[in-house]
């Protein structure tokens, strides 16, 4: 009997699947699901090397989508820099460079290593260049905590068309130009120095309280300023000089670069700093930027003499020092006045410095240097809430025109002259000014202000002349709402800081007065937010001062 074909197919498909398993390997030969071992990922200039899960890095392991991401980062970084007309990377791994993401917290890396004598503990970078053939290559290692992040990238694939060109250059400008090429590449500020008073060519643990200070990346900002003021094909000609000149220094290589656009490398930085002290940037991530400053004087809301600051200075170096308005003991009005300041210049310093009054449309102001005084008489007032003045103390002593001169020391003082015949209302601030320092988040509500009586628990009047007078520390601005017994008082606004506050008492009140322990006696002083939030109270109590008669002697007959 014949059987249908429909049948038989089955049973030819069974014998050919069975000859096909006798040549297939076992899932011992081939792992269906790895999950060791080194995986590799590639793009038109890169390579990137990363760890599976389980080993060799398991804590470095990313998948392949993060890989790519790395990968489209370090790509886009290279095309924006070719653009720029820089000399593209030199390969160490044929026609690609190489990247590897490694555990910088346990030392694991997945691909070659990590050079020898790098600063411990690794984990304290976000990124490491390590050298390799031939001369002027280098691979990438990224910290997998820290370093995934395109300003990271950015400023390390700088670093690789930057050695391309001059690998020995000194390290603050090495790090100073990487920093600015991320800075540029990503729109945003990867950091602002803590310590801008160290020298500009420090590198070393001995160079500030952070790690952005110890490596050089502040003169990123150095080298912005030499891009805002004669345009972005200068700082590649500062690389290319260092270039041409294996033994310069790296201030040598800038100052080869501005001499002959006319300021001398020193008068160069002394104009960076001052630029730096108004956040006059045309940048906007340093646009309104203030320096931290390293002293501070409070000038007196009387006539006299300033309290004098000495401070050293390295060389291209600079200090800010900030002056206060009458923030001393006046609360009442404010007044106009003149500030004569003179700053004492220590020898062999060819330095000018500058005032900055921080207010609504004020500029830089140079002191007039004669010797080793400089002076300058700039309008001032006592109104304590105008924002900080500021005096630059820069040092532009260099190894260009030695010597380099450090720890000398320049002495502000001066005297303030105050009119009490003008009045003056505070200075206003200039718009978008930002201060380098802690990150207050600012409230989403409308607080009141906290207040502070300075008075006694119990508070005399004068019938005489019927005037409640009392001294309140307020955390910030708003009113005040007084009361006394069940009689309103009014109100009085509040300013941050010490307020003058004064109530004339109704006569019909001062009967009341006369006992120290009764409802009418107690003074209830409630504070109000600008927007109208009520706030906190404080009491005190109010008596009718006492006056004693004075008893006539008798007249002896």
């Amino acid at each position: 009997m014949t059987r249908s074909s429909r049948f038989l197919l089955p049973f030819a498909l069974l014998a050919v699947a069975a000859s096909l398993a006798v040549a297939v390997p076992r899932a011992a030969a081939i792992d269906p699901f790895p999950n060791t071992g080194v995986a590799t990922l590639s793009s038109d200039h890169f390579q990137i090397h990363y760890s599976r899960d389980v080993a060799p890095c398991p804590g470095a392991a990313i998948s392949q989508e993060k890989a790519g991401e790395v990968l489209g980062m370090a790509e886009r970084a290279y095309a924006l820099y070719s653009s720029w007309g820089y000399t593209v990377p030199i390969p160490g791994n044929g026609a690609l460079v190489d990247i590897s993401v490694d555990d910088f917290t346990t030392g694991c890396v997945p691909y070659h290593s990590i050079p020898i004598g790098t600063p411990a503990p690794l984990g304290r970078w976000d990124a490491v260049i390590a050298p390799v053939a031939p001369a002027g290559a280098g691979e990438v290692h990224l910290n997998v905590a820290t370093g995934l992040a395109y300003h990271v990238i950015a400023h390390e694939v700088f670093h690789l068309f930057a050695n391309a060109v001059a690998s020995g250059t000194d390290q603050w400008l090495q790090e100073g130009l990487a920093e600015w090429a991320a800075v540029r590449a990503d729109a945003a500020v990867g950091g602002l120095e803590l310590n801008p008073d160290r020298t500009m060519d420090c590198v070393g643990s001995e160079c500030g309280d952070s790690e952005f200070d110890k490596n050089g990346y502040p003169g990123w900002m150095l080298v912005e300023y030499l891009a805002e003021r004669f345009g972005d094909a200068k700082v590649k000609s500062v690389l290319d000089a260092a270039a041409a000149n294996p033994g310069w220094t790296g201030t040598q290589a800038l100052s080869s670069v501005v001499q002959p656009l006319g300021p001398t490398l020193g008068k160069f930085f002394e104009d960076y700093t001052t630029t730096r002290m108004t956040g006059s940037f045309t940048s906007a991530v340093l646009a309104g930027v203030l320096p931290k400053t390293q002293a501070s004087i409070v000038v007196a809301s009387s006539s006299g003499a300033i309290s004098p600051v000495t401070l050293a200075v390295n060389h291209l170096a600079v200090r800010f020092v900030d002056l206060a308005h009458g923030l001393d003991t006046d609360t009442g009005p404010c007044f106009s006045a003149s500030l004569a300041l003179k700053v004492a210049l220590p020898a062999g310093v060819a330095s000018t410095p500058y005032y900055y009054a921080n207010a609504k449309g004020a500029v830089a102001q140079a002191f007039s240097v004669s010797g080793t005084t400089a002076s300058l008489t700039v309008p001032w007032n006592t109104c304590g809430t105008s924002p900080h003045g500021y005096v630059s103390l820069p040092n532009e002593t260099n190894d260009v025109s030695p010597p380099a001169l450090d720890g000398r020391e320049f002495t502000v003082s001066g005297t303030v002259t105050v009119d009490k015949s003008k009045p003056a209302a505070a200075n206003e601030a200039p718009a978008g000014v930002k201060v380098i320092g802690p990150v207050v988040q600012t409230p989403t509500t409308d607080p009141a202000p906290d207040l502070t009586l300075h008075a006694p628990e119990l508070i005399r009047v004068s019938a005489k002349t019927r005037l409640l007078r009392f001294i309140v520390f307020s955390s910030g601005d708003g009113t005040l709402k007084a009361t006394l017994g069940s009689t309103w008082l009014g109100s009085a606004g509040l300013q941050a800081g010490n307020n003058d506050v004064r109530f004339v008492l109704p006569t019909q009140m001062l009967m009341s007065l006369r006992k120290t322990n009764t409802p009418s006696n107690v003074l209830m002083l409630t504070s109000y937010s600008p927007g109208g939030t009520q706030g906190t109270s404080v009491t005190r109590r109010v008596a009718l001062q006492v006056v004693k008669k004075t008893l006539k002697p008798k007249r002896r007959s």
